[in-house]
């Protein structure tokens, strides 16, 4: 089976980070917290790293497919790795849905008069194709897009550089709130979440123990800075008094910095493609967790198969295929994403308690891997993680309605029912014990920890 190479694993998870969120979120951001911006991202950054350090951790020692779903059901309880198998089937299925929407109103922007639905459905089908032909077309595909994306990211930092207004005292050393610094905090943090999309992808990556680490230390960094400029040119060249206006955006910084021709090169290359490349990251991470859910026999067998390419075509559609009939019946997106966001924030601990538990079951992998953090050290990372995710979802939890309560407790209670009659189902009709399925260890690493343990021995 092909595999993603470094630079094309680091161009997915640059395009994946990317995405709509410097887009959309720096306008919201620089009405908050005005020339805090600029630390916002860069303390975002920081943020992320200690959310996403113990995956990383995890990935690092023990790389496979579908990630916390695996870590989860072979190092703690699968009962556990079901909740987050749904709680996935969600999330993926209606980022395709979010994504697709997005891309398609900046589309009918350049061209007036089409139909927001048919685009949607359109680029999600392209994509999904696309993610069929395998991961190197995939990454291929998001090297070009990523490429054309930092270059036009470039030409609104250079162009406008020059014709800021601020100085850099003014961002490095702002009068702000330490609160409405956290808020931004909060809220820029997703913009720079992105790279986790590797981690579920390992088996398809070339020395997947190295390389996701690398990449998204490196990824994080180099996004961290990039939308850093971007604040500081945004807050440079339009005054912070216009800011309040929400229809003032970073198109209107790119106007009064660049040429026609450029401007118009800015709002296709720039929102239309980080889009692109967020969708193309997504389908490519959520259709990985549906894939292994299904071959442990969660969800229905067939979306387990692999295509001749090597991708698991069924779950690609399957979860496509959901994302579309979303946009069609027109769902409250938003909505349905907050619903599953709180028990996703709320389970995130629980993942990472499974760093407590490599040493015992991997002692050799965890000794081994690339990622030599002390474990004294990891632990300490996963309870300040497992901190910021609490108090991330509590803010969260404020912004939920009634009507999303309800929503949230029948989804879960529905997947609840489904897993009882799956379990039945297939003891029954097959024989087979799913929750024993998820316990088995994945074989790549009984075998490299069998390796390791011959080769200490040997010394």
């Amino acid at each position: 089976m092909k595999k993603m190479s470094f630079i094309m694993s680091l161009f997915m998870a640059i395009g994946c980070i990317v995405g709509a969120g410097v887009f959309a979120r720096t306008p919201l951001v620089i009405r908050l917290v005005g020339n805090g911006l600029v630390w916002g991202f860069l303390l975002a950054a920081v943020f992320v790293f200690f959310k996403t350090i113990p995956e990383v951790i995890l990935s690092s020692a023990l790389p496979a497919n579908g990630a916390s779903y695996m870590h989860l059901t072979r190092l703690l309880h699968p009962a556990l790795g079901s909740v987050h198998a749904f709680n996935q089937l969600v999330l993926g299925t209606m980022n395709v849905a979010i994504m697709s929407l997005v891309f398609a109103e900046y589309f009918i922007v350049l061209v007036p008069g089409l139909n927001t639905i048919v685009i949607a459905v359109s680029v999600a089908v392209v994509f999904s194709i696309i993610s069929t032909f395998g991961i190197k077309v995939s990454g291929w595909v998001q090297n070009i897009c990523v490429l054309i994306l930092l270059l036009t990211l470039g030409i609104f930092i250079f162009a406008g550089i020059p014709n800021v207004q601020i100085s850099l005292s003014d961002v490095l050393a702002p009068s702000i709130k330490l609160t409405k610094l956290w808020a931004a905090m909060g809220l820029l943090h997703g913009s720079l979440i992105g790279a986790n999309v590797l981690m579920y992808a390992a088996d398809e990556i070339e020395n997947p123990g190295k390389t996701i680490p690398v990449v998204f230390v490196v990824s994080t960094l180099i996004c961290a800075v990039i939308f850093a400029l971007v604040g500081f040119v945004s807050l440079g060249v339009v005054p912070l008094g216009e800011w309040a206006d929400y229809s003032v955006n970073l198109a209107t910084a790119a106007e009064r910095i660049l040429s026609t021709k450029l401007l118009t090169f800015f709002i296709i290359a720039g929102p239309l493609l980080a889009v692109a490349t967020s969708l193309n990251a997504m389908i490519l991470m959520f259709s990985r967790a549906h894939f292994v859910a299904a071959r442990d026999g969660l969800f229905p067998k067939g979306i387990s198969k692999l295509n001749k390419y090597g991708a698991p075509a069924k779950a690609i559609w399957f979860n496509s295929g959901i994302g579309i009939l979303a946009i069609i019946a027109g769902f409250n997106l938003g909505d349905v994403v907050l619903m599953v966001s709180v028990p996703g924030l709320l389970l995130m601990p629980i993942i990472f308690l499974s760093v407590f538990m490599l040493p015992k079951k991997f002692p050799q992998c965890y000794k081994n891997s690339f990622l030599k953090i002390p474990h004294n050290v990891a632990i300490g990372i996963v309870v300040i993680a497992a901190i910021l995710s609490y108090l991330l979802g509590a803010s969260v939890l404020s912004k939920m309605t009634a009507n999303t309560w309800i929503a949230m407790i029948l989804f879960y209670t529905l997947a609840f029912v489904y897993t009882v009659i799956r379990k039945v189902y297939m003891k029954k009709k097959h024989d087979i014990n799913i929750f024993d399925n998820m316990r088995k260890p994945h074989q790549p690493w009984v075998d490299r920890e069998e390796a390791l343990k011959n080769e200490e021995i040997a010394v």
